[in-house]
């Protein structure tokens, strides 16, 4: 947009000194001297006095600076404005969030490289956790909302829509505080004797080793949910039952805490996206965008 010696030129007015500018340029004393000194007699000027002590603008020199901030701004000012424009009309890529589903991670990696990529455009849904089930929201992908940041069994939902996993969540049990099994720093099988664990149904994309281990361990009643939401937490802090849980949902409600659990063998799910099966081309560049940041 404007020849970019004017940075050169405009840096050593501000630091005095070519070798204090081609440091804030990241580039060397030479090479930043050079383009000054290009640019001089290219166009017949003498925009700087030099001395042992540095460099200052000669009079016709302030007034050119004074200019070429002018010219610089409003050339940002143009290229800003423009990819704004481009922005609002790019298709927005649209992400499903909750209390339960807040996409904290892939808002906290986004963020980091939202900047370089105005060719994507990130929304947020909001999504109703007590009436929006897993299933409804895999069910409408891509209609309403094009993807839903959450801990899912990547083998099971995979048969319904896109998966890109970015991490593993292991499984704990929301506790009601009052309850004694809040107070062990970590819970074994044996200890859940005669207490009741509501967890996902079966074959309901809910971890089937979990279940697995507790229905082979006797005295341990399992409750069938078929979704979790706000209502399912209040219910368990209600009825003083633990809950198959996940640390990201630690905070989700005051009456319960997570507590790790000791299984025999690892019992967790995936952690990442899920998407269309055949997303639009904006989603599929950010899924592989992120992807690529994930693998940094």
């Amino acid at each position: 947009m404007y020849d970019k010696r004017l940075d050169a030129i405009i840096a050593a007015a501000d630091t005095g000194s070519f070798a204090k500018a081609g440091r804030e340029l990241h580039i060397s004393t030479p090479a930043l001297a050079k383009q000054i000194n290009t640019f001089e007699t290219e166009y017949g000027l003498t925009l700087f006095v030099r001395s042992r002590s540095g460099v200052e603008l000669t009079p016709q020199g302030r007034d050119f600076v004074a200019d070429a901030r002018g010219i610089m701004h409003q050339c940002k000012e143009l290229i800003s404005r423009t990819r704004r424009r481009s922005a609002a009309d790019v298709e927005p890529v649209r992400l499903g969030v909750s209390v339960l589903r807040s996409g904290r991670r892939i808002l906290d990696l986004w963020q980091k490289d939202a900047g370089k990529h105005p060719e994507i455009r990130l929304e947020l849904v909001s999504l109703a956790d007590n009436t929006t089930t897993i299933n409804s929201i895999i069910a409408h992908l891509g209609q309403d909302i094009d993807m839903v940041s959450t801990a899912f069994d990547a083998d099971y939902w995979s048969r319904y829509c896109g998966t890109l996993v970015l991490d593993y969540e292991p499984l704990c049990l929301a506790v009601p505080r009052e309850h004694p099994l809040a107070r062990l720093p970590i819970i074994t099988l044996d200890d859940l004797a005669g207490t009741r664990v509501h967890i996902i149904a079966q074959h309901h994309g809910g971890d089937e080793t979990a279940r697995d281990l507790l229905s082979r361990h006797a005295g341990i009643e399992l409750v069938d949910i078929d979704h979790y939401g706000l209502d399912t937490f209040n219910e368990c802090a209600q009825a003083g039952d633990p809950l198959i849980s996940k640390p990201m949902w630690a905070d989700v409600h005051p009456q319960l805490v997570n507590v790790p659990v000791d299984w025999p063998e690892p019992v967790g799910l995936s952690y990442g996206l899920l998407y269309p099966r055949d997303p639009s081309p904006a989603v599929a560049a950010f899924i592989e965008r992120i992807r690529e940041l994930t693998a940094v």
